[in-house]
């Protein structure tokens, strides 16, 4: 058994890995005919998939059923797809995100990247991409037993430059450190 955290969902793993097939996705797209056209070809291909229209809908549905991976756009309503991605991180650091968005800035591509986003793919997306997309993002579960605990730190500028060069996790949480450091 392997329980995520943030997540109140537990599931059975065989030898370590979750069947990739019948995996939980969350679609998070407020364009319905979309959602629907992802929700299809997921569903045809053995996943079972979920369905929320804000970013608010689908952190909630994170929170409440968990899941396997989710399918995020960046352009939604009320709360947008970077806001919604950092709050599924502080719930569960480990999901695999596929962000699928028509937004071509690249701050927000990088900060995704920093956020840990398996894939990054501009719409109009080819539906084979986003399949394998998805399912590399399911596949890679290196992290995905590993338990984290987020810190700060305070260090030297020397020191954060050896280490931003060791791992790019380190990098990324060097960089998440520094932002929230000059953004307040």
């Amino acid at each position: 058994m392997c329980y995520y955290l943030g997540s109140p969902k537990i599931r059975e793993e065989q030898k370590g890995v979750t069947e990739v097939k019948s995996a939980r996705i969350i679609v998070i797209e407020d364009q319905e005919d979309l959602a629907a056209l992802y929700e299809s070809g997921l569903s045809k291909e053995g996943y079972r998939v979920f369905k929320a229209y804000t970013g608010e809908e689908g952190v909630a549905l994170f929170q409440d059923e968990g899941a396997d991976a989710l399918l995020l756009d960046m352009t939604l309503p009320e709360m947008n797809g970077l806001q919604a991605l950092q709050q599924i991180r502080g719930l569960n650091p480990n999901v695999p995100v596929v962000v699928v968005t028509g937004e071509t800035s690249d701050d927000i591509r990088r900060s995704c990247e920093r956020l840990g986003v398996h894939d990054y793919l501009p719409k109009p997306v080819d539906y084979d991409r986003l399949s394998a997309a998805l399912r590399r993002a399911l596949a890679d579960r290196k992290t995905a037993s590993e338990e984290y605990q987020v810190v700060t730190l305070r260090l030297p500028t020397r020191v954060i430059k050896c280490l931003s060069g060791l791992d790019d996790n380190i990098e990324r949480a060097v960089e998440m450190i520094c932002e929230e450091k000059f953004n307040r």
